[in-house]
């Protein structure tokens, strides 16, 4: 039977710790708060429970240090993981982890929670009307809603409604990413994005990374994970409800004053990777953890939430790792091709005269804590993804953003602080380095190298094993997607041989593509211009590979290691 026992948690403290053993301390003052604590459980269990504390970023195992508090009385005895990852002066002064930390008897805390680093959102597509030219395509969706007779006169004649009641209509687009939530307000007809609304995702507080959230779902959270997005999404539809258009009426070619048009939302489109997608549902996720990794399901849904009069599609996945929010991003980039409705597919066989090659052989590439990719010459498609870990989402202890950590490293090589093997000059090989990085003093260490390495040599075996299945001797043009993509030093990334000299001139930054092609997903889907079987068909055509079991992976892997162009 477990003892109950008294925590006094004080928000503002301005005594001063002793430095001895037990680091106890003469007194302290100022407000706190009383909570009672079951001491077989950690403090972390505790503060959650009573709303102060909002998480930790590894899921309670202590990696991260944003739980961190102070001992005023009754400090504990360190753990061998406290002792590993804080500073002997810490643990003198008292200071443990709150998901590490269980005191038996009544004692006196303070909370010195690590605050959130600030996180750019990238909600912007980059502008590709030289690679995709949208005019075309609005024509053709024009064309394809022929081959829905019945539904196009319907969604006439509600256009029409809508004028008459001074209604404009809008599609919301979402993209939920494990990190951050961005949706966008988007006009029905033309696309046009009219507003924005962001918030990190509130999961956070269960763990960065999703198998840190798979363990919190399975261990009773899982309504607490799925209602925590369904409520951003509700703060984002009433910021959006809020919105009116004022244009000018024109009657007789005479304006007569300024009209305001109400905003009608009549879809919603979420797109996320599979876990995501599934917590938000309220799904078991129990599969996704562990090998063979079996989703429920990754087909295209329609739902209805209780309090929203309208669909709300989920984009399909491809496999449990290649999701909604990369199927979008081909979606939006055109390169699915063969799902338009009342299409045929393509009749060309694709084929140069000249090379006798595929015309027009495009490479994805979105990077984060995973790395997804896709290649296609416009027949075939082959997707794979590869566990990126933290260093492309944040290197040298968080410090920086991942694409800021390509640079520095590239950096360091240039000036010969760092050889091709990953390792550090001498006089810095103990010791690490500090240099000056946009208006901070950044300290690298060996370790932070050789997390990019490890990310950089997966994520570059895996586009030439893509590149070889497919059989193609030319990638055409390179996408690089998302927050990663829109920030990354190009010439970096080919100094240390992320990307192959051979794309150079190839590759373009695209920005938020999975918050585009949600916004097109939801237009075409709403508007009957995509045929959702021959979405599905075509999805289940691609071909879904696994990287580690692909013969000359790992010799491919140890060899781009090394930070080098190649």
């Amino acid at each position: 039977m477990s003892d109950k026992i008294k925590v006094t948690v004080v928000t503002e403290y301005n005594g001063k710790l002793n430095n001895s053993v037990n680091g106890q301390t003469k007194d302290f003052n100022g407000p706190s708060v009383i909570v009672t604590h079951d001491s077989s459980v950690t403090l972390m269990s505790t503060l959650l429970k009573n709303g102060l504390i909002s998480g930790s970023f590894c899921g309670g195992r202590g990696d991260c240090g944003r739980c961190k508090i102070q001992y005023i009385k009754g400090v504990t005895i360190p753990t061998p993981l406290e002792r590993s990852v804080m500073e002997p002066e810490e643990l003198r002064q008292g200071y443990r982890l709150a998901c590490l930390s269980r005191p038996k008897d009544d004692c006196v805390i303070r909370l010195a929670l690590v605050e959130d680093e600030q996180v750019a959102i990238v909600s912007e597509m980059i502008d590709l009307s030289g690679n995709n030219d949208r005019m075309s395509q609005e024509k053709e969706c024009s064309e394809n809603r022929k081959a829905y007779d019945i539904e196009s006169e319907k969604m006439q004649t509600d256009d029409v409604e809508s004028d008459r009641t001074n209604q404009k209509c809008y599609v919301i687009a979402v993209d939920l990413g494990t990190t951050t939530i961005a949706m966008q307000l988007c006009d029905l007809m033309t696309g046009a994005v009219v507003d924005t609304y962001c918030e990190m995702n509130p999961q956070r507080s269960y763990g960065t990374d999703v198998l840190s959230r798979i363990q919190a779902s399975c261990e009773g959270h899982k309504e607490t994970l799925r209602k925590m997005v369904w409520d951003v999404l509700e703060r984002g539809m009433v910021k959006f409800a809020e919105y009116k258009e004022e244009t000018l009426s024109d009657t007789d070619d005479k304006v007569t004053g300024v009209m305001e048009k109400v905003c009608k939302i009549v879809c919603m489109c979420i797109a996320g990777n599979t876990t995501m997608e599934h917590l938000l549902l309220g799904y078991d996720v129990s599969s996704l953890g562990f090998s063979p990794f079996t989703p429920v399901e990754i087909g295209l849904q329609e739902i209805r939430y209780p309090a929203w009069d309208m669909p709300v599609y989920i984009a399909p996945g491809i496999s449990t790792f290649v999701g909604g929010d990369i199927v979008t991003g081909l979606y939006v980039l055109n390169m699915l091709g063969g799902c338009r409705a009342g299409l045929p597919e393509e009749s060309s066989d694709g084929l140069s005269e000249e090379s006798g090659r595929s015309e027009n052989v495009r490479l994805f590439i979105d990077l984060g804590t995973n790395g997804e990719m896709a290649i296609t010459d416009g027949r075939r498609m082959i997707v794979t993804a590869t566990a990126a870990g933290p260093a492309f989402e944040g290197g040298a202890g968080a410090q920086v953003i991942g694409t800021d950590m390509i640079a520095v490293t590239a950096s360091l090589l240039e000036r010969g602080i760092l050889d091709e093997t990953g390792l550090l000059a001498d006089p810095y090989f103990e010791t690490g380095v500090t240099i000056p990085w946009k208006q901070v003093s950044l300290s690298i260490e060996n370790k932070d190298i050789r997390n990019l390495q490890l990310a950089k040599a997966a994520v570059r075996a895996g586009v030439e094993i893509l590149w070889e299945t497919l059989g193609t001797p030319v990638v055409d043009q390179v996408y690089l997607a998302g927050g990663f993509g829109y920030y990354l030093d190009v010439e970096a990334a080919f100094q240390i041989g992320l990307l192959p000299e051979s794309l150079r001139g190839k590759v373009q930054a695209v920005g938020n593509t999975s918050l585009a092609g949600a916004c097109k997903l939801a237009r075409d889907l709403y508007r009957k211009c995509t045929d959702p079987k021959a979405l599905e068909e075509r999805l289940s055509s691609i071909e879904s590979m696994n990287l580690a079991k692909q013969e000359g992976f790992e010799s491919l892997y140890l060899r781009y290691m090394n930070l080098c162009p190649n």
